[in-house]
C-alpha cells in the first residue's frame, strides 16, 4: 500500500480518488504516462517508467514534469523543473550538494560530478537513507520525501495504474 511522509519521518496510508488521477494528468499534458523516453544514456534510471508527476505548492499552484517509476514503486522526480517552482533549493557546484529548505526541514543530499547515484541523504543533521540520481545535470529525489520537506501535495502514478499522493 502507497505510503506518505508527514511531519518528519513517520508513515501513513493516503487514498486518492480516480478523478483526481485524471486532472492532474490532464495538468501534465494529457496522460498518465509522461510522452518522453526515459533518460538516454543513464544508467540509473534504466528500467524506470517516466511518469508525469504533478506538485502542488501551499499556494495552490499547479506544477507538472516528467518523473521515473520504478518496479518497486519507488518514484524519483527532478528538483529543477518541479521543486525549484515550489520551494527553495540551493545547488552547490563546488560540493556538488543540492539542498532543500522547507518550513521545518532541511535535506541535502551529495550527488558527485557526473552520471552518478547515492542512497543517502542528510535530514535535519541525521543521515537517512534516500535514493538520489543526477543525470545530465538533473537531479532526481524521492517523491515522498521531496513532499515531506517541503510540505507540498505530490501526485505519482502508481504501477498499478491508479495514483499515489504524498504529502
Amino acid at each position: 500500500m502507497p505510503t506518505s511522509r508527514k511531519g518528519g519521518l513517520r508513515t501513513a496510508p493516503v487514498l486518492v480518488p480516480a478523478l483526481l488521477a485524471f486532472g492532474a494528468a490532464a495538468l501534465c499534458g494529457g496522460g498518465l504516462i509522461a510522452s518522453v523516453a526515459p533518460a538516454a544514456g543513464c544508467p540509473p534510471l534504466a528500467g524506470a517508467q517516466p511518469v508525469a508527476v504533478t506538485a502542488w505548492a501551499a499556494d495552490g499552484d499547479a506544477h507538472g514534469v516528467t518523473g521515473y517509476l520504478f518496479r518497486n514503486g519507488e518514484a524519483l522526480i527532478p528538483v529543477r523543473g518541479l521543486v525549484e517552482r515550489t520551494g527553495r533549493i540551493y545547488w552547490d557546484e563546488s560540493g556538488q550538494t543540492v539542498t532543500l529548505l522547507g518550513p521545518r526541514d532541511v535535506l541535502s543530499v551529495h550527488v558527485p560530478g557526473g552520471r552518478a547515484e547515492t542512497r543517502i541523504a542528510v535530514l535535519n543533521g541525521e543521515v537517512i537513507a534516500a535514493h538520489a540520481v543526477r543525470c545530465e545535470e538533473q537531479v532526481y529525489l524521492p517523491a515522498d520525501l521531496v513532499a515531506t520537506v517541503l510540505h507540498l501535495e505530490v501526485a505519482v502514478p502508481s504501477d498499478d495504474r491508479g495514483e499515489r499522493m504524498s504529502r
